[in-house]
């Protein structure tokens, strides 16, 4: 059964904070995870684009939205770089 994304919320999207956790638990991050934060940022873009140069008011929440997107995505790949650190003392990403 797969987990709830809530630890971008538990830790106010802190990578540090939520590496500590997940060390804490023994838990991992799969890297699939900052791959589908990407592909949904990703997927907002296109509809973004659109309303930013038609001036639509209804951007505004889409651009919050594209954001919280942007900052997840950012929040996985620190933790998975602080893992890798961790585990391998370096990190491709």
């Amino acid at each position: 059964m797969p987990r709830e994304a809530e630890l971008f919320e538990i830790s106010n999207g802190s990578a540090a904070d939520a590496f500590w956790a997940l060390m804490e638990q023994g838990s991992n991050m799969p890297p699939n995870w900052s791959e589908r934060a990407r592909q949904s940022r990703k997927a907002k873009e296109k509809e973004l684009a659109k309303k930013l140069k038609s001036g639509e008011l209804s951007m505004v929440m889409l651009v919050k939205e594209w954001e919280t997107y942007y900052r997840k995505e950012c929040f996985y790949r620190g933790i998975r770089a602080l893992m890798d650190l961790a585990r391998k003392g370096k990190t491709d990403i």
